[in-house]
């Protein structure tokens, strides 16, 4: 937690050896996000910082802020804030999935400030500067707590809220006990570095020597970019909050005033006998959370639990969340072929999740108990054979997004399959997304035109490493195939997101490496603040060609995006098509037209035609693939951006044949896995594939207007499907 002191004076503020392995790997536990998702570079780096920073509030401390003091002048009397009688509370309307509204509140007492009250002429008090520790904001939800501090309020790296006032309007005669005095407290609030006008309706009097005070105002999350909340499959709230201050002000000549307020403890809300945390709570968790929540996995600097103090302080959320269906989590409907795998809880365990949480969440094993990994889940972490990283790169402030290619050479002297592989983050807080791909040996001599030429490591590469030479897909003396349709980028053979977890293959397969072959990191680099020289990499696992691998190819059904704007924001200047395209040549390049009018091509599509049907809220479209290759399919994945509403891959579409392989009704840009099958789905080249996707502008009401079309900003979007495929056809390995 950051300093709580102020020391700025009450003026307002501008305005502002290859173990054996099951055939059935848990994809969706792993969260394989490979291929694609990071063809997008799906995390912004405002969403990946407060990750990065969460263990900061890890425990929050009941510390009152310290406000700057006044000095009473003439006829003056000065009063300060009693925080133990003291609070701010908001009150917002959200809506939980098949819930419907309620009203969520959270209180802090850590509030600090002075009045100088001029009892014979009220209109000339002064109200000095009010300060609010919002990080100690507590809901009868302490998940719902967590989730604020650390992607909405930020409150871990913002603690401190402020109100400076500028004038009081309506307050006038003279200070009588116990006379109640309405009037408005207008001035600026400042939150997470932003400050808003606000105005208060405030009732105060003289009560006993003390003075009290209610007031009240309505403020929008969305000025502040702390919300309105929403969590896809979860929650969502309004934009609207409403802000109620009480305070009692004494004479801190007469009275100490308190530095800190303990908070209220957990209260149980079960006369039941609480289940014990070791011998039903601990197995559950570690059998259905551990594989994400503790250290090493996907969401650990999120969400960690990696002791059983750390579950004890999100039991209220484990209630809400398991019981309505968010965790674990599992986008992908029951339509379609069957999915191994798939994350449920037992009506036994929701049950035993929810007494525990009512019982208070208890603990009968000491707090600091380690939560570890259910033996399934610890045997899916791929062998570090080799570990490889990047020299050393300093990037430029100057190019917030910079997209660097590094080439990063395995030394591969005979045919070696690619199993698995560990992303070895290291300056996290400036990586976006990274993608990985396979290059020849040709390719690999013609990146030495191209590696350290403007002075530092690697290059500057956007669409993928642009390498001249034979790709390594075309084998001399062998047959050329490739995919009868667009492909997305060549050679993509994985990828990473922050919080990804490390990745194995699935079904014995693997990508073929031939001896001079190497891989190209590609990482997108987003610089918030002045870089820190990076040294990223890649941990791989290893087996040798002669082995029972079975080389997998992963295929990239793509379809167009044409959203328009709302028909309220017509005429913005980003809501007409060419002119949006043009804004997406200037960050892209050309790749920010091209990849859009040609999945239209390949599609078959044209804009007029896609759009026709729009209502202003929802976009749809769809595109038609063929598979390359005679084979099995062993699993696929979806991707899209935060407008997201659905998304689906049809095998043989409006055929009696036809099989959904992947259907995800509510999309959450938070989950995107990739589902393995329970059985492999055979295949013949020359198949359909359809990709169906739709978009919902009501996601993201406050989005700046612009017509949205196929491209990589995390505010652009796309409708990108992944399937892997082991072709029955396999090159010598």
């Amino acid at each position: 937690m950051t300093d709580t002191e102020l020391t700025d004076d009450a003026l307002p503020p501008a305005p502002p050896e290859a173990p054996k392995r099951s055939h059935k790997l848990r994809w969706a536990s792993l969260s394989v996000v490979l291929l694609g998702v990071a063809v997008a570079g799906v995390v912004a780096w405002k969403q990946v910082k407060p990750i990065v920073d969460s263990r900061r509030y890890a425990s929050v401390t009941d510390t009152v802020p310290t406000a700057p003091k006044l000095t009473a002048k003439p006829g003056e009397t000065v009063y300060r804030i009693d925080p133990t009688h003291s609070s701010l509370t908001y009150a917002i309307t959200e809506t939980f999935v098949g819930k419907g509204e309620s009203t969520a509140t959270g209180v802090t007492h850590g509030i600090a400030g002075d009045l100088a009250i001029n009892g014979g002429d009220l209109g000339k008090s002064r109200v000095g500067k009010i300060v609010v520790n919002v990080e100690q904001f507590r809901s009868d939800n302490n998940l719902r707590d967590a989730r604020i501090r650390q992607d909405f309020l930020s409150s871990h790296q913002f603690p401190l809220a402020t109100f400076a006032t500028q004038d009081l309007q309506g307050l006038e005669g003279k200070l009588v006990e116990g006379q109640s005095k309405t009037f408005t407290m207008d001035g600026f609030v400042t939150l997470k570095g932003t400050s808003a006008t606000a105005s208060w309706d405030v009732t105060a009097r003289l009560v006993d020597g003390k003075l009290t005070a209610t007031a009240t105002t309505t403020a929008k999350l969305s000025r502040f970019d702390a919300g309105p909340i929403s969590i896809a499959g979860l929650v969502k709230t309004a934009d609207d909050v409403k802000l109620t201050l009480k305070l009692t002000a004494v004479d801190p000549t007469t009275t100490d005033v308190a530095t800190e307020v303990a908070s209220a403890g957990r209260v149980s809300t079960s006369t039941a006998t609480s289940p014990s945390f070791a011998k039903v709570v601990q197995p559950i968790i570690e059998a259905n959370c551990a594989s994400c929540h503790t250290t090493g996995q996907m969401a650990d600097e999120h969400i960690p639990m990696d002791t059983a103090g750390e579950v004890q302080k999100i039991s209220d959320g484990i209630k809400t969340v398991t019981q309505s269906g968010y965790m674990p989590p599992w986008p992908a409907s029951d339509k379609g072929v069957p999915l191994s795998h798939v994350a449920t809880l037992s009506s036994k365990d929701l049950d035993a999740l929810a007494a525990w949480s009512d019982g208070g969440g208890k603990l009968d094993v000491p707090a600091t108990t380690k939560i570890t990994l259910a033996r399934e889940a610890a045997e899916l972490q791929p062998r570090d054979d080799l570990s490889l990283e990047i020299p050393k790169y300093l990037g430029s402030i100057d190019n917030t997004n910079d997209y660097r290619c590094f080439v990063l050479d395995p030394k591969i002297t005979e045919d070696t399959y690619l199993t698995g592989y560990r992303f070895l983050a290291d300056q996290v807080q400036e990586l976006h997304h990274a993608q990985v791909f396979q290059v020849s040996d040709e390719q690999v001599q013609s990146s030495k035109a191209k590696d350290g030429k403007d002075g530092q490591p690697g290059w500057s590469c956007y669409g993928g490493p642009e390498l001249r030479g034979r790709r390594p897909d075309r084998v001399p003396g062998q047959p050329r195939t490739r995919d009868a349709g667009f492909a997305g980028q060549a050679n993509l053979v994985a990828g990473w997101v922050p919080g990804q977890s490390p990745v194995i293959f699935p079904e014995q397969s693997g990508v073929l490496l031939h001896p001079g072959d190497a891989l190209v990191l590609q990482i997108h680099y987003h610089y918030a603040d002045e870089p820190i020289a990076d040294r990223s990499g890649l941990s791989l696992q290893l087996d040798p060609g002669g082995s029972k691998i079975k080389e997998l190819r992963v295929v990239n059904p793509l379809g167009p995006v044409e959203i328009p704007c709302a028909p309220k924001d017509a005429d913005e200047p980003l809501c007409d098509r060419d002119a949006s395209i043009a804004d997406n040549v200037t960050r892209f390049g050309r790749a920010g037209a091209s990849n859009e009018s040609g999945l239209l091509a390949l599609c078959g599509h044209t804009p007029e035609e896609l759009t026709k049907d729009f209502d202003g809220s929802v976009a749809r479209s769809s595109c038609i693939a063929k598979v390359p290759q005679d084979g099995v399919i062993i699993g696929a994945m979806g991707h899209m951006h935060t407008l997201g509403k659905s998304i689906r891959l049809t095998l043989d579409p409006d055929q009696p044949s036809e099989k959904i392989l992947l259907d995800i009704p509510n999309w959450s840009f938070d989950w995107q896995m990739n589902y393995g099958f329970e059985e492999p789905v055979r295949v013949k080249a020359g198949e359909q594939i359809r990709i169906d996707c739709a978009w919902d502008r009501s996601a993201d009401p406050n989005r700046a207007p612009k017509y949205i079309v196929f491209a990589e900003g995390t505010e652009d979007e796309m409708c990108f499907g992944t399937y892997s495929l082991i072709p029955d056809e396999q090159r010598n390995g």
